[in-house]
């Protein structure tokens, strides 16, 4: 089924990429000040008109029961200013530069009170059922309400804006500036309609923290540009409303919280900055601590391994030993110190232990009893990345972050079980464990792309941003020219 692509107001302006930022969704939104009472100024799309209200405010929709109604897309052809069907924007990346693609839906005449009226619709006219699309009514209208019970009607898509900080549906967090309201199937919808580095000032203090070097928070900053950019090239929410969300599925973003003087001068410094390929915006993935060693991103989650993600050394000490063979994941793990320099999260993250016991790992699996496992196969960083259980039914694994949560949500599956072990003839590793398994392991996150604790650590020593994303990235090459003033 295509799914309408409701406003997404991703836009060029003054020279800057502006793009929309989840905050909030539900039935009722409530708008709050963080300190006193703020102005909030709201102003509907296709009309000039403002309205001034003060917090707190209470958002909601007015008739929730006619938001929807079904239709048939003829065809999609070039958006033109003159178009009379539906826009539905994309992003694109074309001659190294990052395009807002405009297309212009076509629907059939007819439209639909429910979905199951379209499909008998198709069926008598020998037409797709997959062209049948889901429409939002146009300008469906919120009521906002204050205090004192005043309600206030407005047509959405609204704009609002708010030089204090807001706080929105009782998260404790403060947002200023410019917001879209929209309603996209049943839910409002809230975004945070913004710059781009504005939104990596956002993400960066949340992803390697506030106190880190100035040249790791620079490196963490091209490559949270850098990976927003790809999120955006994937289109991943075009059907949400917005753009980018505000957690680990896009990137951690919560505004102002632990911005400080160091952390823009990061982002700023290295405005536009983002990570290339030939023909390609580069993959910049990353996680907490690698252990050792990154991973390929081949090993983690299949598919063709990037040429820029095939894993690289982050210890000197890891050079001497194959992460693939359980002998020296264990010697790795229990013999060798790691570096101890940095924050309490950097040093429980590089060394860690746990235990699970054999009954609630065969009830993570779905299984009534456990008998024995098989590592399968481990990854370059040490993760394990394919085994096999046995108990009264087998079940195989190979999604690192399944096998992570399969033994109870562990940091990463860079760990070892205590205790005796055999190699089959294939160097496969078996493993009889008994009523309690303890686990020890090394590393936090999925191994793949920049290791964050060994950019702090390189950035400790002296090394530059540009040497720290080469080290992880190896052949990307930085590109500031990427941005196209206009659409297609």
């Amino acid at each position: 089924m295509v799914v309408f692509s409701v406003l997404q107001a991703a836009e060029y302006r003054d020279g800057e990429l502006f793009i929309e930022v989840l905050l909030c969704s539900g039935q009722k939104i409530s708008i709050a000040a963080a300190s006193g009472n703020a102005e909030v100024c709201f102003s509907e799309v296709d009309l000039p008109i403002t309205r001034i209200l003060q917090t707190p405010l209470n958002v909601s929709l007015d008739n929730p029961a006619t938001l929807l109604n079904w239709g048939y897309l003829e065809r999609v052809e070039p958006w033109h200013e003159d178009s009379d069907g539906h826009l539905r924007e994309s992003f694109q990346w074309q001659d190294s530069a990052l395009m807002i693609h405009r297309e212009n839906l076509v629907f059939a005449s007819q439209s639909f009170a429910d979905k199951a009226s379209a499909i008998a619709w198709t069926k008598a006219n020998g037409k797709s059922e997959k062209q049948i699309t889901a429409l939002p009514m146009q300008s469906p209208t919120v009521c906002v309400s204050d205090r004192s019970g005043n309600k206030t009607y407005l047509e959405t898509p609204l704009h609002f804006t708010s030089a204090q900080d807001l706080q929105l549906a009782g998260v404790k967090l403060g947002f200023s500036g410019e917001f879209i309201l929209k309603i996209v199937g049943s839910n409002l919808v809230v975004t945070h309609f913004l710059p781009l580095d504005e939104y990596v000032a956002g993400v960066v203090p949340n992803e390697i923290g506030a106190g880190a070097p100035l040249e790791a928070l620079k490196a963490q900053a091209v490559a949270a540009r850098t990976h927003a950019v790809g999120l955006l090239l994937n289109n991943r929410h075009k059907n949400d409303g917005y753009d980018l969300c505000n957690t680990t599925h896009c990137q951690v973003y919560k505004g102002k919280y632990q911005q400080n003087a160091t952390v823009r001068d990061a982002v700023f410094s290295t405005q536009n900055q983002i990570l290339i390929l030939p023909n390609r915006i580069a993959d910049t993935t990353y996680h907490s601590a690698c252990g050792g060693k990154t991973d390929s991103s081949g090993n983690i989650w299949g598919g063709e391994t990037l040429p820029h993600l095939v894993g690289v050394e982050c210890f000197a000490d890891a050079a001497s030993l194959d992460f693939k063979k359980e002998s020296d994941v264990r010697t790795w793990i229990s013999d060798f110190a790691l570096y101890q320099g940095g924050a309490s999260w950097e040093n429980s993250a590089l060394s860690w232990n746990t235990q699970i016991s054999s009954q609630q790992l065969a009830k993570n699996l779905g299984l009534s009893k456990l008998d024995h496992l098989v590592i399968n196969r481990r990854g370059n960083s040490g993760r394990i990345i394919d085994i096999t259980f046995y108990g009264n039914k087998t079940v195989r694994l190979n999604s690192e972050y399944k096998i992570r949560q399969a033994f109870g949500n562990t940091k990463s599956s860079f760990f070892y079980i205590k205790g005796s072990y055999v190699e089959d003839d294939q160097g496969r590793v078996v493993i009889y464990p008994g009523g309690t398994l303890s686990l020890y392991g090394r590393g936090s996150g999925h191994g793949v792309g920049m290791c964050q604790i060994g950019a702090l650590r390189m950035a400790r020593e002296g090394r530059g941003h540009h040497e720290i994303l080469t080290h992880y990235y190896p052949g990307t090459q930085i590109w500031e020219n990427w941005m196209e003033y206009g659409t297609r």
